[in-house]
């Protein structure tokens, strides 16, 4: 169940300079904000975080108190991630884990979360019922998950604005298997509605559905939205814009959040 064993491994340079860029870190932003809204405002939470890299989403949930476990496979993402913590004083509430999705019933055979993330990993797997299956039933009753993803609708816009290939945008409509940039694998996309009727049907309610940069990827270029100024006015409005209808439709990224019944 590993996504796509070893290319990761092969990009991770290029993936944690892109970390660092605005638009990358307001996603994180806007996934965190869209994420609290769901979590009690009190008591500290037992979390999994799946498959979760270098461990952006660990350290922000471990910076509010709470205890995570971080599951990757790559070594390298993780000795990240636990520098990171390290760093910040957080060691004692990550604990990190070197292992295949596929072995996540049997590494934590008897606990059960408060809430599961499962953040940029569906769209490199090819079973993605029975990962969300073995990740519901990790879940504590009431439990929260949360699933971001690719967005399928953006596609198409992201050739025609971002790499300014009107012929690959028309080529692009309805297609929802493409190749990534910066890992040059190929993925395969589901929209909202597709996640929200599969996790409904292993036994959970959806609480929200965000679009995560609904205008941001269209909007002027990298010149221009690395200006703090700009980006500053770009972040209020995607904050305006994450929960509504229909400009989430169009977000680069989607998030879907979810209560275990």
């Amino acid at each position: 169940m590993t996504p796509l064993p070893g290319i990761f491994d092969n990009s991770i340079s290029q993936w944690v300079e892109e970390q660092q860029q605005p638009w990358a870190r307001l996603k994180y932003k806007l996934i965190h904000a869209n994420l609290s809204k769901h979590l009690p405002q009190k008591g500290s939470l037992r979390v999994l975080d799946a498959s979760g890299g270098n461990g952006f989403d660990t350290a922000f949930l471990a910076e509010q108190g709470h205890i995570v476990d971080l599951v990757d496979y790559s070594q390298e993402m993780l000795e990240q991630a636990a520098q990171r913590a390290a760093k910040v004083g957080l060691g004692q509430q990550i604990h990190i884990h070197k292992a295949d999705l596929a072995a996540l019933p049997s590494l934590f055979r008897g606990v059960q979360f408060d809430v599961v993330l499962c953040h940029h990993v569906i769209q490199y797997v090819e079973d993605v019922r029975a990962l969300l299956e073995s990740l519901v039933a990790l879940l504590k009753p009431g439990g929260i998950l949360s699933l971001v993803t690719i967005n399928p609708y953006s596609i198409p816009y992201h050739a025609a604005f971002l790499r300014r290939d009107l012929a690959e945008a028309l080529a692009l409509v309805g297609e929802r298997t493409v190749r990534t940039y910066i890992f040059d694998a190929e993925m395969t996309t589901y929209s909202a509605e597709e996640i929200c009727t599969l996790i409904v049907r292993l036994g959970c309610a959806v609480e929200g559905d965000y679009g995560i940069r609904c205008m941001c990827d269209y909007w002027g270029n990298n010149e221009l939205r690395s200006d703090p100024m700009v980006f500053e006015q770009i972040e209020r409005l995607e904050f305006a814009l994450t929960d509504k209808f229909p400009y989430k439709l169009l977000a680069r990224n989607l998030q879907v959040i979810a209560r275990k019944l």
